[in-house]
């Protein structure tokens, strides 16, 4: 699931590295899908167990992750190529 979430990330730095115009919702859409599923795969699970709740090992560097995703898709629905790679980018080096 993590590396799938690296890889739409770094299908949405590909499309902002180009130069077309015309699918800025279409990855929003997918940057807003990318999101969500980092939040929910960052928050831990509470289970009947005792031990207390369980961590995806790769929460930390989710968690560090999404406020650049965020930062991105702002960017992006400004229509703000350059801010949005460099959040993009930013991303994917935490994570």
């Amino acid at each position: 699931m993590y590396d799938g979430l690296k890889d739409s990330l770094k299908s949405i730095l590909a499309w902002l590295e180009g130069t077309d115009e015309g699918g800025w919702e279409a990855q929003i859409e997918s940057g807003e899908g990318c999101r969500s599923e980092m939040e929910r795969l960052a928050r831990p699970i509470y289970g009947r167990g005792k031990a207390g709740p369980e961590r995806n090992p790769d929460a930390e560097r989710l968690n560090h992750a999404v406020p650049h995703v965020r930062a991105m898709l702002a960017a992006m629905r400004n229509k703000h190529r350059a801010a949005a790679l460099e959040h993009g980018r930013a991303a994917l080096a935490v994570m």
